[in-house]
C-alpha cells in the first residue's frame, strides 16, 4: 500500500484469521503503515509463514476463536507485547455453503458461534483496552450479509450471521462513539481466498458471480486490505458505524 495514512504510525493492531487471505493482507498492510500487528489464528503454519514477512513488527498467537479461554489468552499475549491495543479487526470466519436443508445441525451451530457469538465474546474481552486506547473495531462482513440472490441462497447461516454482525457494528458503534471508539465493518464479496475456494468449488458458481460483478473480476484480499487500513486510520476520523462495500460493484447488479 503506497499511500501513507495518518494515525497508524506505532499503533498495535490485533487481526483474528491473520494467517492467509484478507487478514494476512491487511497485517502486511498495516506493517507497511508503521503498526505493531499480532496475527491469530487456528493453525500454526500460516502464522509463521506470514510473520516471517515482517518479523521485526508482526507477531502470532495461535487462537480457536471458539475457545473464549484461549482468546483471553491471546489478548493476554498481545498486551504483554505490547503494552496496547488500539486496533480490533474480526477477521476470522467460516462459511457452509449449500442448500440450508443439506446443513447439519453442527454446521448451523459452528458458523453461527464462530461468526457472530464468538467475535462478540472477543470483542467485548478486548473493549477496555480499545476505549483506553480511543481506538477502533473493523469487523470483515461479507455481501451475503446484506443482499440475496446469487450465490447468497447458498450461505444461508453463513449470511445470516454476518448480517447480525453488520447489526452489531451499527449498534456497538453508537454505544462506543462517546467514549471516542469508531466501530465499521468492511463486507467483501468473492475475493479469492481460502474460505471462498471452499465455498465456491465449482468454476460455473464462480463465472456467474464475476459475471454480473461490474468491475469484471474476482476481488484480491489487498482490495478489501485497503478498505479495512483506511477504517483504521485517521482518514476515517468521522466514520463509524459504516458496512462499507468492497464488491467490485456486485451489490450494484441485485
Amino acid at each position: 500500500m503506497e499511500t501513507k495514512l495518518s494515525n497508524l504510525d506505532g499503533k498495535v493492531a490485533f487481526i483474528t484469521g491473520g494467517g492467509t487471505g484478507i487478514g494476512r493482507a491487511a497485517a502486511m498492510m498495516l506493517v507497511e503503515q508503521g503498526c505493531k500487528v499480532v496475527i491469530a489464528g487456528r493453525r500454526e503454519a500460516p502464522l509463521t509463514a506470514t510473520v516471517a514477512e515482517a518479523p521485526k513488527r508482526m507477531s502470532c498467537v495461535q487462537l480457536d476463536l471458539s475457545d473464549w479461554d484461549a482468546q483471553q489468552h491471546a489478548l493476554d499475549t498481545v498486551l504483554e507485547r505490547h503494552g496496547q491495543l488500539d486496533i480490533l479487526i474480526n477477521n476470522a470466519a467460516i462459511s457452509v455453503c449449500k442448500p440450508f436443508a443439506d446443513h447439519s445441525l453442527e454446521e448451523i451451530a459452528s458458523v453461527t458461534n464462530l461468526n457472530l457469538t464468538s467475535t462478540a465474546v472477543l470483542t467485548h474481552k478486548a473493549l477496555g483496552h480499545i476505549i483506553k486506547a480511543k481506538g477502533n473495531i473493523i469487523n470483515v462482513s461479507s455481501a451475503a450479509g446484506k443482499y440475496t440472490g446469487m450465490p447468497p441462497q447458498l450461505l444461508s447461516c453463513y449470511g445470516a450471521s454476518k448480517a447480525g454482525l453488520n447489526q452489531f457494528t451499527r449498534l456497538l458503534a453508537t454505544e462506543l462513539g462517546p467514549q471516542g471508539v469508531r466501530v465499521n465493518a468492511v463486507s467483501p464479496g468473492f475475493t479469492d481466498t481460502e474460505i471462498a475456494a471452499e465455498a465456491f468449488s465449482n468454476p460455473q458458481l464462480v463465472e456467474a458471480v464475476v459475471s454480473v460483478t461490474p468491475l469484471g473480476r474476482a476481488g484480491q484480499p489487498e482490495d478489501v486490505a485497503r478498505v479495512i487500513c483506511f477504517l483504521a486510520s485517521g482518514e476515517a476520523q468521522w466514520v463509524t458505524g459504516q458496512i462499507i462495500d468492497a464488491t467490485g460493484g456486485y451489490c450494484l447488479a441485485l
